[in-house]
């Protein structure tokens, strides 16, 4: 139950990254959000991987390139699913791109990340 809060925690941080990037891109840069979002997923992705490994995994004994490969693999279908989810919150609902942001993330964070993570990416075997 710890890996899950340390994992919550470590995801919250990351998502305070990509949620003020995204949302800096925007409003002062004037992007248009798919590609802010996606940049704003990149810097959280970082910290995530960064902060995991420090962190949240430190009993995982892996290589870090190992593990920065399946990160890298779990990151391209979580980025997408984000874009996809708030494309079509946005595009096709209406909904406003920091609600929609808001709202996908969360389900692809619990439905995908935290598993992927905890048994693919940092796995101790």
């Amino acid at each position: 139950m710890q890996t899950f809060f340390k994992v919550q925690a470590t995801s919250l941080i990351a998502t305070g990254i990509d949620f003020l990037t995204t949302f800096l891109l925007v409003q002062l840069a004037h992007c248009w959000y798919l590609p802010a979002s996606l940049t704003g997923a990149v810097a959280g992705g970082l910290a995530n991987f960064s902060i995991a490994r420090a962190w949240t995994f430190t009993q995982s004994n892996q290589p870090v390139g190992k593990q920065f490969y399946r990160f890298v693999l779990v990151w391209v279908g979580n980025a997408g699913f984000n874009a996809a989810g708030l494309f079509a919150a946005t595009h096709f609902l209406g909904v406003h791109y920091l609600l929609a942001k808001t709202g996908v993330g969360i389900l692809v964070g619990v439905t995908y990340n935290y598993f992927l993570q905890k048994d693919f990416v940092f796995s101790l075997s």
